[in-house]
Formats: structure tokens, C-alpha cells, sequence
């Protein structure tokens, strides 16, 4: 059963890394295409954070959080934002598959149909927005003065699978209500603006309600704000310690199994594309 199991995950992986193959070769097709994200997506992302500098410097402290560790959180959060565009985006177009009946070329290969949505569409443009973030994050370590250990960056990359995971499991929640509502509308990038401005600043300035809103029954304060939190020591939050990166991903993981669940009670209601 494990030696079945594991030729699996391989052949998985390995139509993953075909995937990803072709959408590079996709993109080179189109240079000026990819020459116009490549300035478009980093600015706005840096002008992001060049208005949290005109902040911080005009009125100090975001409660209590100094510039080096905003530009920390910041820089998290971009980079999670970016790897879900990478893999998670087309969540925000479900309805239109279901409205046109495009789930049909997948229900008819031997593949999960859920697996073949994503990652067989996988957003290489989504790496535009990485670079500001990764910039951003190295710049945050250097003004926080982080030791870059490797204890640090497993943390890290643990905490950025999680909040991946979580905004992932997000985007295929909203986009499998379109199985019951059987609507095209797309709420997705109003979502992501919402999860953006709760996840590049510290959700303590936020009022209680909306903290316990944005920790237990939306869980976005954990792609970014409680892992940092403890990573920098900035303030005491619901669970402290090197511990809380591994919240996350378990958070993460959660979100994404309930998603997978609710995607897969709405396949069931899909009526493909016929008259």
C-alpha cells in the first residue's frame, strides 16, 4: 500500500514539474507580456511599502510594531500572497468552469479533478509578485537584525507552506460555492484585498470582534501576523513560542482539507456543459 502510495505522489510530482515546464515555456512566448508584469507587480507592491514608511515615520510606531518589523511582516505576506497566485489563483475563475462546463476535460482524466484545476494552470506570472516580496523580507531580517539560522529558515518556509495553504484553501471555498449557486461572479480578488490589508499590518489594531473574526473563523491573522509575532517577540498574542510557524502550516492544512471536502460535496452537483 506505501510502495503504491509513494508511485503515486512520484507521478504526481512528475506531471507538477510538466506543468511548470510548459507554463515557462508559455510565458517566454510572450516576452513583452512578462516584461510588463515584471515592472507593473513589483511597483505596486513597492509603493505598498513605501506609504508604511511615510507612516511609521511620520506618526511612529504601528502599535508598537517599529518600521524593521513591519517590513518583516510585510514581506511575508507578500511572498505568501505570490505563491498563491502561483498555484491557487485560478480558484477565483471556478465558477466560469462550472458555468461553461469545463470541469468536463477533467472529470474525464485519471487524475483528481482538484489537483488537475490547479496544477495543471499553474500561474507563472504569480512570480512577479515574489521578487518584491523576497526583497522586502531580506530587508525586514536586516533592519530586525534576525540571525539567519537553519532553525530560522525552517521556521520560515514552514510558516510560508502554512500560510499558502490557508489562503489556497480560501480561494477553493469561495470559488466551490459556484457549484451551488451556479453563478460566474467572481469574488475572488475582493477577497484578496481584504486578506491583503489584514495581512501586511498587525491585526492588534484591529478592534477585538474583528481579532477574533481574523483568528478563529477566518483564519488570516495566522498567514502572517502570529507567526511573526513570535518570531520577532513583538507582543504577547494567542500562542507564543518557535513553535506557532507549525500552527500555521496545521492551520493551513485544516483550511485546505475542509476546502477539498466542500469542493468535492459541490463536483457532486456539477451538471456539465450539456442543454
Amino acid at each position: 500500500m506505501m510502495k503504491k502510495g509513494f508511485k503515486e505522489l512520484c507521478h504526481y510530482m512528475d506531471v507538477t514539474g510538466q506543468c511548470i515546464k510548459m507554463a515557462f515555456m508559455t510565458i517566454i512566448e510572450y516576452p513583452s507580456s512578462i516584461a510588463g508584469w515584471l515592472i507593473s507587480n513589483p511597483l505596486q507592491f513597492i509603493m505598498g511599502f513605501a506609504i508604511i514608511k511615510f507612516v511609521v515615520e511620520s506618526f511612529g510606531e504601528i502599535n508598537g510594531w517599529n518600521y524593521g518589523q513591519l517590513a518583516f511582516l510585510y514581506g511575508i505576506s507578500v511572498i505568501s500572497h505570490a505563491l498563491s497566485m502561483i498555484f491557487f489563483v485560478q480558484g477565483w475563475f471556478m465558477g466560469y468552469y462550472v458555468i461553461y462546463g469545463d470541469f468536463d476535460q477533467y472529470l474525464t482524466r485519471p487524475l483528481g479533478v482538484l489537483y488537475q484545476f490547479f496544477f495543471t494552470n499553474i500561474n507563472i506570472f504569480g512570480i512577479t509578485d515574489l521578487i518584491p516580496g523576497i526583497i522586502v523580507f531580506i530587508y525586514g531580517c536586516a533592519k530586525c537584525h534576525l540571525a539567519i539560522t537553519p532553525l530560522f529558515l525552517v521556521q520560515v518556509i514552514i510558516m510560508l507552506v502554512g500560510a499558502t495553504l490557508i489562503r489556497g484553501g480560501i480561494y477553493i471555498l469561495i470559488g466551490s460555492t459556484s457549484f451551488h449557486t451556479r453563478s460566474a461572479v467572481d469574488f475572488g480578488q475582493y477577497t484578496q484585498e481584504i486578506m491583503d490589508k489584514t495581512t501586511m499590518y498587525p491585526i492588534s489594531m484591529y478592534p477585538e470582534s474583528m481579532q477574533f473574526i481574523l483568528t478563529y473563523l477566518i483564519p488570516v491573522g495566522w498567514v502572517s501576523f502570529y507567526p511573526v509575532s513570535a518570531l520577532l517577540g513583538v507582543e504577547n498574542t494567542v500562542l507564543n513560542g518557535l513553535a506557532v510557524p507549525f500552527v500555521t502550516l496545521a492551520v493551513g492544512l485544516v483550511v485546505m482539507i475542509l476546502a477539498g471536502a466542500y469542493f468535492t460535496s459541490g463536483l457532486k452537483k456539477y451538471e456539465s456543459a450539456g442543454n
